[in-house]
Order: C-alpha cells, then structure tokens, then sequence
C-alpha cells in the first residue's frame, strides 16, 4: 500500500479496508498468553503491505523538507471494544476483550488510543503475539487528562491487545485504537548490522565516564508512533524534579500531538564498540506542550509522569548566556540506534542555521566539526553541553556525518531562553519558576544530596459541591539522598488542605510518607478551580527545598453556550466555508462527506459539496464574541466529521482568540484523518478564554498542496463547557428608560442553597413607584433584543416575588428592586453547584414597548 502520493496510489486504508479476521476455538496445546487463552481464538486484523519503493520516495522528501525521519507509517482505524475484537468471560464477574493485529514483515508495531480511560479494576495488556511473558501493562493509573495512550514498540510483527475488566465496571470503560503504526526502518531491532555509522562512540565507552550525569538525562523518543528524535530533560530553578523534557521543533511534537510522544531511557549498548544490544524497557508515553520557538528550534514538554526511580534518570544543567563554549560535546542517538557520545575540541561559534558568518542572526550554535563520533539523523533534539557540562543548545541540523569533517548547528539555549516572549514560547517561565534570575544551572543527579520528593505531580481532584472529592489524597515520599541525617517541615496554605506527618527527621539514606489530603472544610466551598501550593523543607541544611500544586474542581462543568446549528449562527466564513446540508459529496480520497448533521440537517463545513481545493491559503470559520467571564475550566466540545492528508502537506486547525486579532492554536491535524463518522472531540482552553470576557472561536481549512484531495472540516453541535468562578458576575447590557434612567443589577452577600438569609440582589436606578420583577433562568445567558433591549435570560424563565421599586413623589431614578433570594428560597430551588441567571424587569408606561430591563447577573449557590 503506497504512501507516497501520486496518481497511481492511495492513501492509507482505513479500517474498512483492513482484512478482519475471527478465528476459531484452538487445541489446548496451542499458544497460551497472559490470560491463559490460546492466542489463535482471538479476533485478527491484518494490515496490508507497505509499498516499500513509494515509503522510501516519502521519506526523502522528508527529509528534503526537512522533517523528523520515521521509523513507522500510521494507519487510521476506529476500533472500540462496543464494536470490534471478541469479547470472553474470565469467570462470572470478569471479562475479556481481545484482539490480534498482525502486519507481516514489519518490524515493529505500536497503537494509539486517542481515548483512554479505565477504571481502577481494569487493566489493557499489550504485547508481541508469540511471546508471554513480557508485556506493557496499563491501568487507571494511566489515566491522563489529555485522555490518551500511545505505547512504545513492540518488536515483529504480530501482536496481542488483552483488555480485563469487571462486569460492574465495563461502562466505565472508554476505549478507542484510532492509529496502528507499522515499523518498517529499525527501531530497537537490528537486521544485517546497525543503521549508525561506525565511527559513533556508544556512552558506555570510557570516553563517556566524565559524562553519566549528562548521558542519563538522555532519551530517544518517538511521536504519534511514526517519528523520532532524540531529547534530553532539563532541570529547572526549583530543583523539583519536574519531568521537563526538550527536543527540537522541528521533531513535530506540539499541543496537538504531544500526548503521543513516547521517550526510552537507558538505550544503550551493554559493551563498549557493540553499538547494539540495548533495551528499549525503560518507557513513558505522554505528556503536555509547554513551549516551542522556531527560530532556535525548540520544543518543551512535560511529561505526564514522573520517570521510574529505577532508571536513574537526571535532569540537564543548562547556561542561558550568550557564551561560546571552548569545547562541546553531544549525546544522541544516531538513526535512533544505541546512545551515543560524540566531542568536539574547538570553540563553538554563534551563527545563523547552516550559516557560518558569525553572529549572523545569533540564533544558532555551530560546531566546526567532530573530533570525535558524528550526528546523523534521529540525533535531532539531542543536547550540547559545553566544557561546564550546561547545555547550550539542541540539534537542528547539519552536515557532520561518518568520514566528514562537516558542521552541524544547535538552536541556542540563550535565544531559547526569551523566545517569542510568552511562556508559550520561551523557557525562562518554566525552567525558572522561582524567578531566581541566574544564569546557568548544575545538573541535577538521582544521585544528589538533599532532600526529594516523589512524585513530581500535583494532587488533581475533583467532585460536586458538598463533596466527596476523588481522589482526596495523595502520598508523598521524602528521601534522603546523602548520608547525614536532617530535619524537614511541610506546610500547606489552604484551611482545606491538611498534611499528615507534617514534620520529623529522615537519616542518611532513609525516606518517609507524607499525606496530602482534601479535608472537610472543602465541602463548604462553592463551584469553581482552587489551588494550593505544598511546601517540603529540609530545614537543617535547605538542600532539595521543593513544592507541590494541590487542584481542586468543585462543581460539574456545565455547557454555558450551546450552538446546535439547527438556525444559523451568523458566523464569519471565508472561501468555501458554508452553512447548510452536506451533500455527500468528495472522497477523492479519504471519506467522503456527511449528508446530514450529527443532529439535524445543517452543519458548518468548507465545501458542504466536495473536497477542498489544491494550493489552497488558510481559510477560516470564525464566531462572534462569547463571553467566558466569570467562568473557569472553558472546555470546548464540538461534534467533528474530518478528512485530511497528512500535515506534512495539507492541514487543519482549530484556534482561540481573546480579541479576534491575535490566535492560538489549539488542535491541529498531525497525521491522516479519514473520518467516516461523527465523534465528539473536547479541547481544554481554559488557559485562553477562563475569565475572559470576549472570546473567538475558529476552524481552519489550509494550506494544502498540489496533490491529493479529502473532504476536509464539517462541525456541528458546537458547546462551551466550564464552571462558574464562584462569586457573582454582571453581564449583557440594560436599556436606558423614557426618564433616562439606566437600572444597573448588583448583589450583597454569598448565594447559599441551606443559608436562612444574607443574598440581596438589589435593581437600582429605577424609576420610583413602578412595579417591578426579578426574573431567572438554568438554561443560561442570553443577548436576545427584546422590546427595544435585550433579554438576558435563556427560558425557560421563572419570577420571584414581586417586588415594588418605591413609592410616589421621589425624583425618577430612585427606585430599587430589592430581595433576599436566600430568605425567598429561590436559591434553594435553583440548587447548590446549579448556575442561574437573573435579570430585573419594571413597567415603564411613556415607553412604546412598555418594558424597562436592568442588565444580568449570573451566580451559583452554595450549600
């Protein structure tokens, strides 16, 4: 099956393409795996052949293009446990899901699932068909809040996916393989030799014994299971161990992939000169996008958990000085084989990329030549330390290779350091958390002095007002990494938050727990996302003082905008985005599209009648303003029908705005997309839009190439989902009466669902002796004109009491509605963790449409 696009090719096959095979019941005597089920009885997917010739024609386009080379090709799927594989029952309460995917000649095969989730007596299996004894094993403890798992390799090509679970628990279960990744360039497996030239110096050679330090914050990694390059953790200010990871931007991991990126630590060669031999065991899949700048070519990460103790990884001292370095040396891995080590004598110089006039535009490190060893590809986003063993840069690209004596060139650091000038694009806002200013770092060894906490995360914990709250603790482990005895202290700053063992003394060598729990004075706190910070002190010698972030989410998200596109919308579009019914039409390759919504007819779509253009500019579907404040946690959750090529030649974005102007990305396409139905898709914002009171949402089609054709974006079913802040907010606008008066809403005291008493929600600048209303509404905000203003409230709508706004002979805006909705039990019927919002209505006779309306005011009672 050819890759490569070109008149006499297809794209990859999805799922409806792939041959599906169930076998039969099998002898006792055939293979048994960890189950205990002869493997033959599992359900089958075989997947067709790669054409080898239209692959590597792919790949040096890549590489001309300058992309991270692959080792594996993605194939879109959509297989659920609801709907595919066979399921068995282990015994009465307990059941099995299988299946077997096999794609014969591949070297190597791995899966991504872009929704995971399991719950805590479950667990998902998945290992090489013919073997049964090692396996990688996932469990609840996998469980992200990207909501995905990729896993690493599994050598061959043929392998067994086992999912166990509780009868009780199988509707918790959320399940989807949408990516199968066949190996075909070597990946931990050699056939014929190593891939690496051999003048490489493997780490474990002498050459590398000033260096281990250094050598063991090194990983290869692989992302949306078809690419590598190599990376390195850093350590920052705080010396807490946070699991940052940096690589170079071009490797093509970003906010929408990064969940995908898979880093294997320790491999290595066991022998000096073997350059093989190594163990890929030592993994982690996932992690979250902090920051990227492509001027010096970096990317950082942090990877959603913290590296297992055992494998001795270190976090990379680094300089952000302008400095050259008088001597460098690189640790990499060469064409992802076996870690290497490679050292250059000379100064390094500033340049430009592949430049060699110095400073050029000073965004690059070069490195005349190599003494000794090389870079080859695969080394991409590898370090270079200088002679302080600080790293100064990450690799780009160059020339050096076996038998040259070519340069290559490192993005670097100090460039790095401020880049764009937003966290989202520099290094200073998470390498310096604690705003220390300095200007280079130690690395930090699990071999170090001082105190270390593990884990490295946060407690996360959630639940409804009044709570329980899940999970309510976490614990800690304190290590003494020396071997002098000291004393420590942890304290919290929040009254909900307690410690257990809060302070003591560990001796040399030694360790202790330390609970951090949600206690009972949480239950008393009204919707919304707290925070607190945990601080652990060595209090004798200060040595390895570190903090950790405690969240709380009090309340159930609710949908605040809801956009079912059964009406239009009036959004912006540009080119061929239209709203109206999908005809069915394109599919020139990929799905062709919809012919109805996902419910109702109409949709948003770029070309509700075919395939999107060739050559096409960036176009965009764009809402209008909506406003998000007082509201925290914006999720944006949208129904998606999507087919596109590949982002190394077409591409698809979703983007958010707080002034229509200046857009983050927040999703795009990293690979094939061959939608054949609607999914739902949920992307968190909240760090765009929380609070904010103009928000734009926009879907975007382009650029695309000269070549093949989908049917590209159709969207439907758009929602904002978030929890109120908390404390009552204003919003929409008031109507200014025949008198001139502007009533204006405004509140005293807490909403409480239990309180006798004490919330006042006050309508003033009223006209006196006019009889007047408080409305409200669950359903939401509204900006409706209504009777020369605009109705706030989305109906259905309830009253309160009615109220009077003053009595005769006072001037005309001197009026107040006035009541206590505690003491009128109306926030006892909306309900504790329930959003409403309120609006003042009042007769105005001399106005023609008779009405006068105050603006809104939106709140959320408390217990």
């Amino acid at each position: 099956m050819s890759l490569l696009r070109s008149s006499a090719s297809a794209a990859p096959p999805a799922l409806g393409a792939l041959c599906l095979m169930i076998a039969g019941a099998s002898p006792a005597a055939e293979a048994q795996v960890p189950s205990g089920r002869p493997l033959e009885a599992a359900a089958q997917i075989v997947m067709p052949p790669l054409d080898a010739q239209a692959v590597h024609a792919d790949d040096l386009r890549r590489e001309a293009q300058g992309l991270a080379p692959r080792f594996a090709v993605p194939f879109p799927v959509a297989i659920a446990p609801q709907s595919d594989g066979s399921w068995e029952n282990l015994d009465p309460e307990t059941l099995l899901w299988r299946l077997r995917v096999t794609a014969p000649g591949a070297l190597s095969l791995n899966l991504g699932f872009t929704h995971y989730r399991l719950p805590e007596d479950a667990s998902l299996m998945v290992l090489a068909a013919q073997q049964t004894t090692h396996y990688q094993r996932y469990t609840a403890a996998d469980n992200e809040r990207h909501g995905e798992l990729w896993t690493p390799v599994v050598l061959g090509d043929d392998l067994l996916i086992e999912l166990v679970v509780p009868v009780a628990s199988l509707d918790q279960v959320e399940l989807e393989l949408t990516s199968i990744n066949v190996g075909y360039r070597f990946f931990g497996e050699k056939r014929g030799g190593v891939e690496s030239g051999s003048c490489n110096i493997d780490v474990v050679c002498p050459e590398g014994d000033p260096w281990w330090d250094e050598i063991n914050s090194v990983g290869v990694i692989s992302t949306g299971g078809s690419t590598f390059c190599t990376g390195f953790m850093l350590n920052n200010t705080a010396q807490d161990e946070t699991p940052y990871f940096m690589t170079a931007n071009h490797c093509g991991v970003h906010s929408g992939n990064a969940s995908s990126l898979v880093v294997y630590w320790n491999y290595q060669s066991p022998n000096c000169g073997q350059q093989g031999g190594g163990s890929l065991a030592d993994n982690q899949t996932g992690s979250y996008f902090r920051s990227s700048y492509s001027p010096s070519d970096f990317t950082l990460v942090e990877l959603d958990s913290d590296p297992d103790p055992t494998w001795d990884v270190s976090f990379s001292g680094w300089d952000r000085t302008s400095n050259d370095a008088t001597n460098a040396v690189a640790i990499h891995h060469p064409a992802t084989d076996e870690k290497s080590i490679s050292f250059e004598d000379q100064p390094t110089t500033t340049t430009s990329y592949l430049g060699t006039g110095v400073p050029g535009d000073g965004t690059h490190v070069r490195v005349e030549d190599w003494d000794k060893g090389t870079t080859e590809p695969g080394s991409s986003g590898s370090p270079l330390f200088d002679q302080n063993h600080h790293a100064i840069g990450q690799l780009h690209g160059g020339y050096a290779a076996c038998g040259n004596d070519l340069a290559d060139w490192y993005g670097r650091f100090s460039v790095s350091w401020t880049g764009g000038g937003s966290n989202s694009t520099r290094l200073s806002g998470w390498l310096d958390p604690i705003q220390s200013g300095v200007n280079s770092l130690d690395t930090l060894a699990p071999g170090a002095t001082g105190l270390r906490v593990l884990p490295s995360s946060a407690l996360v914990s959630e639940g409804n007002v009044g709570g329980p709250f899940t999970p309510d603790h976490l614990d800690y482990t304190l290590e003494n990494r020396g071997t002098t005895g000291f004393n420590y202290s942890v304290t919290q700053g929040q009254s909900w938050v307690s410690v257990t063992n809060a302070t003591g003394f560990i001796p040399g060598g030694g360790s202790t727990t330390v609970t951090v729990s949600i206690n009972s004075n949480a239950n008393t706190l009204g919707v919304g996302l707290y925070a607190d910070s945990v601080a652990f002190v060595n209090t004798t010698t200060g040595e390895g003082d570190t903090t950790r972030l405690v969240e709380l989410k009090v309340g159930v998200p609710q949908a605040f905008y809801s956009f079912p596109l059964d009406t239009n919308p009036g959004w912006t579009v540009q080119g061929q985005w239209a709203y109206g019914q999908p005809t069915g039409g394109g599919g020139e390759y990929g799905n062709p599209d919809p012919t109805s919504g996902h419910t109702g007819p109409n949709v948003y779509g770029y070309n509700l009648n075919g395939d999107y253009a060739n050559n096409l500019a960036q176009r965009h579907l764009t809402t209008g303003a909506l406003d998000c404040s007082g509201v925290v946690g914006v999720t944006l959750k949208f129904w998606r029908w999507l087919n596109v090529e590949t982002s190394s030649y077409d591409h698809a974005y979703v983007r958010v705005s707080t002034n229509g102007t200046n857009w983050t990305t927040v999703w795009e396409n990293g690979s094939y997309i061959e939608d054949n139905s609607w999914s739902q898709e949920e992307l968190d914002i909240s760090s765009i839009a929380d609070g904010q009171s103009t928000v734009y949402l926009r879907w975007t089609m382009g650029t695309t190439d000269d070549s093949w054709r989908y049917s590209g974006w159709n969207i439907d079913d758009v929602e904002l989902w978030g929890l109120a802040s908390g404390g009552p907010t204003t919003y929409c606008t008031a109507k200014t009466t025949s008198s001139g008066c502007t009533p204006a809403i405004g509140y005293s005291g807490a909403p409480s669902a239990s309180a006798p008493s004490g919330f006042t929600v006050s309508v003033d600048q009223v006209e006196s002796s006019k009889p007047g209303i408080l409305f409200y509404g669950t359903s939401g905000a509204n900006n409706l004109p209504f009777q020369g203003g605009f109705l706030c409230v989305q109906s259905p709508i309830k009253r309160t009491p009615p109220q009077s706004s003053g009595s005769g002979g006072s001037p005309p805006c001197t009026g107040v509605l006035s009541l206590d909705l505690n003491a009128a039990g109306v926030c006892a019927q909306i309900g504790a963790g329930n959003r409403a919002w309120m609006q003042g209505w009042f007769r105005d006779p001399p106005s023609p449409s008779t009405t006068g309306l105050s603006d809104a005011l939106t709140f959320v009672p408390a217990p």
